[in-house]
């Protein structure tokens, strides 16, 4: 394979990589549970079929059996919060580095090379990424 050829799947995994990393966090970050609570009390759009983000985690916690469990699922709620903290941004920067946040395009540099595959539009575009 050309290096080209290399440096598209290394920029797809990254980005790859950079999504699941995101979903994680996602499912972990307390502030953004926090955030979209109080948007969905501002709107008006919280019912008791319809529990704001921050009642859902609440409610999660409060159905577990016993006493133990609950102190478990709280723990690792409020660890999967710290450790969502940094991920997020390192998240991002896996993104922009798949999508070639500096002057090599990683995903999109062998586009030029594979242009023949993509339609025109694609290759104007990435060719001029590259070039940048």
């Amino acid at each position: 394979m050309r290096a080209s050829a290399w440096l598209m799947l290394i920029g797809a995994a990254a980005i790859l990589a950079g999504v699941l990393v995101r979903r994680w966090t996602a499912r972990y970050d307390l502030k953004d549970a926090a955030i979209d609570s109080a948007w969905t009390l501002l709107r008006g759009k919280r019912t008791a079929q319809n529990p704001t983000a921050i009642e859902a985690k609440l409610r999660d916690i409060q159905s577990q059996p016993t006493l133990t469990r609950k102190a478990t699922k709280t723990a690792s709620t409020a660890i999967g919060h710290v450790l969502a903290q940094p991920m997020g941004p390192a998240s991002l920067v896996l993104i922009l580095a798949g999508f070639g946040g500096g002057r090599r395009p990683l995903a999109l540099t062998g586009l030029r090379y594979f242009s023949f595959l993509v339609p025109s539009p694609i290759f104007l575009a990435s060719w001029l990424l590259a070039a940048a």
